[in-house]
């Protein structure tokens, strides 16, 4: 059945109709137009497919089998067939009779006449349809394979961090365009380890090397950081992390990630030079600086304060800095303390504070409080000032006052993407780690969620404006973790568009800045701090650059001068100086500059009503690691009480030393460890040299060398034990005569009893020693006389009393011989003659003691004599014999020792000669020789008085007191029975003992009353 048109002109022939029968048969879809593309003519396989008859879709009515969203485009492309005449070919859909469509591949070619013209179209279409689905697979697949490439290079530029893939083993390296980027290398360059290296960091190319070495030896993965040097110079730091993959042969590749760390880096450091910078200020401030709590604890205290007080942070902290309080202020400053914690005023008090190596120093403490809007108190700042020089210059005057008055003071961040209607498309398993829950989940939540309550509202609005204009999505707040834990992020997205322009998709990453805002905020707190700490510390701070250009002023110096903060840093500083006091304070401000040492002087600054004060100017440089200054700070102390303190003091000094130079004697003073501060002009000029002289020379080197050594042991011994110094020596004047002086010194002390000076005079006395010294040989010289007729008299006594039985006993004694060389001997004889021998010796033992009781009957004068002053005159008068004077005499006496009742004349020659006794027994000893003198009252009724020395000791503790028995070659045995006999005459006792450690013992008791003495009849 033909489904030509009725009225189509061709004729028909049997070979015609041979090719239409193949037409009608064909599956093929076949179908003719007309010149003017009126289709007449549809094989019965294309009415088939269509499901309509032939007049349904004659002329143009087949267009309607088109769908709807390719059927313009065919139609134009076929009126642009007709009119050139060129073939056409084009795919469209076509709907099936059972309502699908199906792609079609559409052929038409013109059939011409004689002349050229076009006289038909003949048309054929092929289902197409699977080849299209499966091109539209691929492309579709090509498509996400696109959109994942790019969603991968989008998270990597968003998050710099490239990719990489090293094979050691064939040393092949691929990268990703962000890591070319984060090397900025040309993309077309073929990377190496080489030109990897020669980016690095000349000191980190060793580092890396070790890496490479390490991995490619050991196989395993790695992750380390390192910089890039950049040819402009700039440095990048780089984190790089990768692991391990074999393939089938066994080849080793490490895939990994390289991100771009500068930013972070640059924030950490950034954060570092403040918090460093800010600290430096603190610890570089002449002073000592703290914050505390509202209750009073300390929560801050600088450096500076740790380093003078030895005490760490966790020790100083709290109330543990008042452990370095002085035991006698500790009370007064912890109730000031409290009365301002309670009243909420300004604290000012001053105390003293233990350095490290025990030293107390004094500080004046100041304390304000820093309030609220409401005007509550959150803080208190405390800054220590160092007095102690000023306080002891201030003590000092006023002790030289007092002593002159009284001539004595991985990639690491959140990934997303979403469509172009906000909707999530992708989040990252790190991201969906964060909020513990899977992506299904999330989306049912709505991103809303996880935002804080207080971020909602702004973060919505930039989202909201970066879906409708498209531009970059930008914003800080803060995201709730699965724990419920909210911390801070920054999140960035970008919209990805096709070639057209229009948004495909949506990349994003979000980074977690929670330390970095904390720390910021830290910092700024910081800042707010240190800035309300210098404007409410009573100094005046400044801060200028390098070349000494000034930047900062506090509050203060502009509430002190009366400039605005534009007249001062503008130069206007400099003219509130006083005008004798600017071109010096100026120059040395540029030799600090210059020579980049700290600066101290003293000037004058105008104050806003026209009046000067006196401050303190320190300037100190503050300098970065390398060393060099980055900045320098300036205080100013106003110091114009304590100027005008001094002055009067110092006045006052002078006219008191004015006062001094009248007094008949030459005064000194040392200090507390005997070191020479002050000579006076009368000293001076008795030497005739400079008060420089005598410090370079030594004040022993114009004593007399005879009396040098005794001097030197004296004044030590003052100064190691507090006690007065007293001397008796020669001083050699300018012309070389030596005259005897009596030198005095006394300690000056503070109120808990610390030495704090030596004040002493001089006195001459050679008129007076020289008088003294002819008396005490007269004396001498009629002392043994007196000794000499003394002896001769005992002698005679002793001779005429002890001849009588002494013979008696030489008679018996022969008698008792001749009887016994008889023959026989007669026994009874003999033993009568020894009891007569016996008999006649004790009538001599009762004539000795007759003869000492005659001694204890002599009549002698007791008078109350202080017994240290006896033993001191002994000393003295031993050590004048040349041969006694080399072995030291150490004296102990108990304070306030009572007065004794004795004869002074007869008691000295007792303890000259047990003196003389124990320096003579040293004579030859191994050791070195001491004879000690100890005095003390041991009841309420007597006084031991002891001689020790360290020599060999006594054999016989009786005996030696025994007449005629002594240990000396030239020794008469009298003087200790003599010295018993005057000591017991006296009511006492005298005996003797020996060291355990060595030596001997002498102990002399004497009654502190009358009532102990026997008198004579």
């Amino acid at each position: 059945m033909s489904t030509m048109a009725k009225d189509d002109p061709i004729p028909v022939d049997d070979q015609g109709l041979f090719f239409r029968q193949i037409v009608d048969s064909s599956p093929a879809l076949i179908h003719t137009a007309r010149p003017d593309g009126y289709l007449d003519f549809f094989n019965p396989a294309w009415l088939n497919f269509i499901g309509q008859p032939l007049e349904k879709v004659l002329g143009w009515q087949w267009t309607s089998f088109i769908h709807p969203e390719d059927v313009e485009a065919f139609v134009q492309r076929w009126r642009e067939s007709i009119s050139t005449g060129e073939g056409f070919e084009g795919t469209a859909r076509v709907r099936r009779a059972d309502g699908e469509y199906r792609w079609m591949l559409h052929h038409k070619l013109a059939m011409r006449g004689d002349r050229g013209e076009i006289i038909k179209w003949h048309g054929s279409s092929v289902d197409i349809d699977g080849q299209k689905r499966a091109e539209e697979q691929l492309l579709e697949s090509t498509q996400e394979l696109q959109r994942s490439e790019a969603y991968l290079a989008e998270a990597q530029r968003l998050s710099h961090t490239g990719s990489f893939g090293w094979g050691p083993d064939t040393g092949e390296i691929v990268w990703s365009d962000e890591t070319y980027r984060i090397f900025e290398f040309d993309c077309g360059a073929k990377p190496t380890l080489n030109m990897l290296t020669e980016r690095l960091h000349p000191q980190d190319r060793a580092l890396f090397q070790q890496v490479v070495d390490r991995a490619s030896q050991t196989a395993r993965g790695f992750e380390h950081e390192y910089r890039l040097l950049l040819p402009d110079g700039r440095v990048k730091y780089v984190h790089a992390i990768a692991h391990v993959l074999r393939d089938e042969s066994g080849n080793r590749e490490f895939i990994g990630a390289v991100t771009d760390i500068t930013e972070r880096k640059t924030a950490e450091e950034k954060i570092l030079y403040n918090e460093r910078e800010l600290r430096t200020l603190i610890d570089v401030m002449p002073a000592y600086v703290g914050t505390c709590l509202p209750d009073g604890t300390a929560d801050f205290l600088s450096q500076s304060w740790l380093e003078y007080s030895g005490q760490t942070r966790e020790e100083a902290m709290g109330w543990g800095w008042a452990g370095a309080l002085h035991p006698d202020d500790a009370d007064r400053v912890s109730a000031n303390w409290r009365a301002g914690l309670d009243s909420g005023e300004p604290v000012e008090m001053e105390f003293r504070c233990r350095r490290a190596d025990g030293t107390y120093r004094w500080f004046l403490d100041r304390n304000l409080p820093l309030r609220n809007d409401e005007g509550k108190i959150v803080k208190w700042y405390g800054i220590l000032f160092d007095i102690d020089a000023l306080k002891k210059t201030e003590s000092a005057l006023q002790m030289r006052e007092h002593e002159l008055l009284s001539i004595i003071e991985t990639i690491p961040s959140n990934l997303w993407s979403l469509w172009p209607n906000g909707e999530p498309s992708h989040l990252s398993k790190r991201f969906l780690d964060y909020f513990g829950v899977p992506f299904e989940e999330f989306l049912n939540w709505g991103w809303m969620r996880i935002i804080h309550p207080d971020d909602q509202e702004e973060t919505g609005k930039a989202f909201a404006c970066a879906l409708e204009t498209g531009g970059l999505f930008n914003v800080i707040n803060r995201w709730r973790r699965a724990d419920g834990v909210y911390r801070w992020h920054h999140t960035m997205g970008e919209p990805l568009r096709d070639s057209d322009g229009k948004i495909i998709q949506w990349y994003g990453l979000s980074v977690d800045i929670d330390d970095r805002k904390r720390a910021e905020e830290t910092l700024r707190r910081s800042e707010r701090e240190l800035r309300t700490l210098i404007d409410v510390m009573p100094a005046i701070v400044g801060i200028s650059s390098p070349d000494g250009k000034l930047g900062f002023l506090s509050q203060s110096w502009l509430d002190y001068s009366g400039q605005t903060t534009e007249e001062a840093l503008g130069g206007g500083w400099a003219s509130v100086i006083h005008p004798d006091d600017i071109d010096r304070v100026l120059a040395n401000r540029q030799a600090g500059l210059a020579s980049a040492e700290p600066v101290e002087q003293e000037l004058r600054c105008r104050g806003a009503d026209g009046v000067y004060h006196w401050f303190l100017n320190r300037s100190l440089p503050l300098r970065d690691d390398e060393g060099k200054i980055v900045k320098w700070y300036g205080f100013l102390f106003d110091i114009d009480v304590l100027k005008r303190t001094q002055s009067a003091l110092q006045m006052r000094e002078h006219e008191l030393l004015g006062i001094i130079e009248t007094i008949p004697s030459m005064l000194w003073s040392v200090s507390p460890a005997g070191e020479t501060t002050h000579l006076s002009q009368r000293f001076l000029d008795y030497f005739g040299v400079r008060f420089e002289e005598i410090i370079s020379r030594g004040w022993e080197s114009f004593i007399h060398l005879d009396d040098r050594e005794e001097t030197v042991k004296a004044f030590a011994r003052a100064i190691s034990t507090g006690e007065s110094y007293r001397a008796i020596h020669r001083l050699r004047r300018a012309d070389g005569e030596y005259r005897w002086y009596q030198s005095m010194g006394e300690p000056l002390r503070d109120p808990q009893g610390k030495i704090i000076q030596w004040y002493g005079l001089s006195m001459d006395i050679d008129d007076r020693k020289r008088a003294e010294d002819h008396l005490r040989d007269t004396r001498d010289k009629l002392a043994k006389a007196s000794r000499l007729a003394t002896v001769a008299e005992l002698a005679g006594s002793i001779a005429h009393e002890l001849n009588q039985p002494l013979m008696s006993i030489l008679a018996n004694a022969q008698a008792a011989k001749r009887w016994l060389k008889a023959a026989p001997s007669n026994v009874t004889e003999v033993d009568s003659s020894i009891e007569r021998t016996i008999r006649d010796a004790r009538a001599a033992d009762e004539t000795m003691q007759h003869i000492r009781a005659l001694f204890k009957q002599e009549s002698f004068v007791k008078q109350d004599v202080r017994i240290p002053d006896i033993l001191n005159e002994v000393v003295r008068i031993v050590q004048e014999d040349p041969k006694k004077r080399a072995v030291p005499v150490e004296c102990h006496f108990d304070e306030c020792l009572p007065p004794v009742p004795v004869d002074q004349i007869q008691v000295q020659q007792v303890f000259i000669n047990l003196i003389v006794n124990a320096i003579e027994a040293l004579e030859g000893q191994q050791v070195a020789p001491l004879v000690t003198l100890r005095a003390a009252v041991t009841d309420s009724d007597r006084m031991l008085v002891q001689v020790i020395d360290n020599g060999p000791g006594v054999h016989d503790l009786e005996q030696i007191f025994d007449a005629f028995m002594t240990t000396k070659e030239k020794g008469m045995g009298i003087g200790l029975a003599v010295s018993r006999s005057i000591v017991e005459a006296h009511g006492g006792r005298l005996w003797a003992e020996n060291n355990q450690t060595g030596g001997a013992v002498f102990t002399v008791a004497l009654p502190l009353s009358h009532a102990g003495l026997a008198t004579r009849a």
